[in-house]
């Protein structure tokens, strides 16, 4: 047992004495943190935990953005969207659709719509039962009544627009031989009163008795298909009866062009005649048929006109863009002729001029614009034993044109006369006479001498071409024109102006 001094029981709760100071922590007060630091483990593992988080701690977003973002942007595309299909179908379809419309080949071109249709019933004869058709809604209306002591007169006034359709029939067919009863007339002019505006119809019956007057009937049709008039004249009329109709229709004068649709007359037996209406009246269409008496055209003008009559002659001045149709049986045609090639349409202009056992005689004056390439003009003349002639010439202005023209004669001389503008082959045959070809010596513009290559040189036949400059290898019908001429038993003669 050991024991302790007194001092050592004294100090042996207390350390030994140290020179630095003592530091004591302050007493610990109530919601105060502890400051005790953690142990040494606790410490590492603390350490560990902030320097390498656990993978499994670490969760990755994605940024989002608000809602209304959202649907602004989907809001804002499906407009864009929508626009893009519009401006497509509204601005890429007709874009399509030309480009395909123009690179398809042109349909034919229809060259039959460039003549009359002799199908139109307007122009037939007017059927006994239908004198009071439908739309002839005034018959037998007369402004007065004149009765003479030899001869019994009526007459009535109409006025109409004068555009429109113009038509007058009778139900006379197209027989050749004058009947009895009297002259008729159908004049077609520019009336002489100033003040007019309408176009003035007068009528003018005259017959040798009441009874024949009765019997004769006049129907008025002021619209529709048969706008104009619709005579019947009876039949079985003597030697003795007279029996007349004089029809008149009068354009105004007007400082404007007059546009008519169409002209139509169907009146065998009538004297037919048409003042100087061109340029002052247009029409786009003229179908003038007759029969034993003359018809006469000072000056008309048409996109086509048909002319038909037998054992009569035609004369008269046509200007036509479309076609020009004369024909007659065993009457002459006398014509000059103006022929307008419009290049718009891409057609030829055409004539046609057909008769037989009589004379052909026409000036044939060609115009086209100064800036048309190759207008194109075809001709028909045909006859027997009549003189055939035709006269070709270019306007001024109007360029080279490809001329196609046929020629048939049997028993009188043919003349064909071309100017120093065509170009192209010629094909001249006979049986029984002589070809002659006369080609004086002519130069075009630039100063080029005018050629001909013969390629036959008989006394019945004669071919080759003419024109400036080399023959082309190749006959192209769209750049070079042609005239043949036959005859059996006359001579042939072709001539090639200066």
């Amino acid at each position: 047992m050991i024991l302790l001094d007194d001092d050592d029981q004294q100090g042996s709760s207390k350390l030994r004495p140290t020179p630095v100071p003592t530091l004591r922590l302050p007493e610990r007060v109530a919601g105060r943190a502890s400051l005790t630091l953690p142990d040494y483990e606790t410490s590492q593992l603390e350490a560990q935990h902030i320097v390498s988080p656990s993978l499994h701690s670490v969760i990755f977003k994605k940024p989002s953005f608000p809602n209304r973002f959202d649907t602004r942007f989907w809001r804002v595309t499906f407009f864009a969207l929508a626009i893009y299909v519009f401006l497509s179908i509204v601005v890429g379809i007709p874009i399509i659709v030309t480009r395909i419309a123009a690179h398809r080949p042109r349909p034919p071109p229809n060259l039959q719509a460039l003549f009359l249709d002799d199908s139109d019933q307007v122009a037939g004869p007017l059927p006994v039962g239908g004198i009071m058709m439908a739309e002839a809604t005034v018959c037998d209306a007369w402004d007065s009544v004149d009765v003479g002591t030899s001869q019994f007169t009526a007459t009535v006034r109409h006025t109409l627009t004068p555009q429109g359709l113009f038509s007058f029939r009778s139900n006379a067919t197209d027989e050749v031989v004058p009947r009895p009863g009297g002259g008729h007339n159908l004049t077609v002019d520019i009336n002489d009163d100033a003040s007019a505006t309408q176009a003035v119809l007068v009528v003018t019956l005259t017959t040798s008795s009441a009874l024949l007057r009765e019997q004769t009937h006049m129907c008025f049709a002021p619209s529709g298909d048969f706008r104009g008039l619709s005579i019947y004249i009876p039949q079985g009329l003597t030697p003795t009866d007279m029996l007349a109709f004089d029809i008149r229709l009068l354009f105004p004068q007007s400082s404007q062009l007059i546009t008519v649709s169409s002209l139509i007359t169907y009146l065998p037996m009538f004297h037919q005649s048409f003042g100087y209406l061109s340029p002052a009246v247009r029409f786009q269409s003229i179908s003038i048929m007759g029969a034993g008496v003359n018809i006469i055209c000072d000056a008309l003008q048409a996109d086509k006109i048909g002319v038909k009559s037998s054992f009569a002659s035609i004369s008269g001045s046509f200007n036509v863009t479309q076609s020009l149709t004369l024909d007659n049986i065993g009457g002459s045609i006398y014509s000059n002729v103006t022929l307008n090639n419009d290049p718009s349409l891409g057609l030829p202009t055409y004539l046609v001029l057909d008769t037989g056992n009589s004379d052909i005689v026409t000036d044939v004056l060609l115009v086209a614009p100064k800036n048309a390439r190759s207008p194109q003009y075809y001709g028909q003349v045909q006859t027997f034993n009549g003189t055939l002639a035709v006269n070709i010439a270019h306007e001024a202005a109007t360029p080279p044109a490809v001329i196609n023209l046929q020629v048939n004669n049997n028993q009188a001389k043919s003349t064909i006369c071309l100017d120093s503008k065509y170009s192209g082959i010629y094909d001249l045959r006979t049986k029984l006479q002589t070809v002659t070809v006369r080609h004086p010596p002519a130069t075009n513009p630039s100063g080029v001498v005018r050629t001909l290559d013969t390629d036959s040189n008989s006394t019945a036949y004669k071919r080759g071409w003419v024109g400036y400059g080399a023959r082309p290898a190749y006959w192209n019908p769209m750049t070079n024109g042609q005239v043949l001429v036959s005859s059996s038993l006359s001579p042939i003669l072709l001539e090639l102006g200066a």
